[in-house]
């Protein structure tokens, strides 16, 4: 299983120094959820990781130094998925979705045995086999997001990073979505998102990370780093528990 462990990274976006000095761990085999308040820097983070922005400091995939990493092997180790996607492209869904496999090809020429199925899996994944011949330019906001979710799934990657992944998406693939991260967790893949509702990691995250003040703020178990007292001290403003989820932990409102 692969992991990817952070060490004194920092980052910069519009000329302003985002996060300074973070050190932590995505574990392999759990799912982690990046919380944090706004300009906290969670997508800073995830758009470094992805290669979209530079860093300072050390990233390694494993073993793997992810700076040093050819582009190809990073393709094959590293899967992004990013917010409000506008896909104001002529390509399909399914076009978009197979883009997912270009790690896998063999240049010069040569072709992808597993695209086919790879596209095929991810559609059905994120319930897109019906649109996979429509223009990106015609798909919903929702259809949107989770065809960009999809194109990560067809990459296969041993890291799922994923930015507000269900910002867009309504309850019922909301929860195909988490319950489709959680499995692929359990199968030993590094996933990590960053959301903002608080309560998608009480119920689903196995990890928390918690970005404040340009920092890492704490990092740990779920039910550890999700208390009253920490919740209140990064978002400035009191917490009380709710019935508890599935996983026997609370959820959480503002008060």
């Amino acid at each position: 299983m692969t992991g990817v462990t952070l060490k004194d990274f920092s980052a910069s976006y519009g000329g302003r120094t985002v996060l300074r000095g973070v050190s932590g761990v995505f574990p392999p085999g759990g799912l982690t959820f990046i919380l944090g308040p706004n300009g906290s820097g969670k997508s800073t983070l995830l758009k470094a990781l992805g290669g979209a922005i530079p860093y300072r400091g050390e990233v390694k995939v494993g073993e793997l130094d992810l700076a040093s990493a050819p582009g190809r092997i990073r393709g094959r180790l590293v899967g992004v998925a990013g917010q409000a996607p506008s896909l104001n492209t002529p390509f399909t869904a399914g076009e978009i979705i197979a883009m997912g496999r270009l790690p896998h090809r063999r240049f010069p020429g040569g072709g992808d045995e597993g695209a086919r199925a790879g596209v095929e899996r991810a559609a059905r994944a994120m319930e897109l086999d019906g649109l996979l011949e429509r223009p990106a330019s015609t798909l919903s906001g929702g259809e949107r997001q989770r065809t960009l979710i999809a194109q990560v799934i067809a990459q296969d990657p041993q890291v799922f990073l994923l930015d507000e992944p269900s910002s867009a998406l309504d309850p019922r693939h909301t929860l195909a979505l988490f319950r489709f991260l959680k499995k692929a967790a359990s199968e030993g893949r590094t996933v990590a998102a960053a959301v903002h509702d608080i309560n998608l990691a009480a119920e689903f995250g196995d990890w928390v990370w918690l970005l404040n003040d340009g920092g890492l703020h704490a990092s740990g178990r779920a039910e550890e780093v999700l208390t009253a007292q920490v919740l209140s001290k990064v978002y400035g403003v009191s917490f009380a528990p709710l019935a508890p989820a599935d996983g026997g932990r609370p959820l959480w409102r503002a008060v």
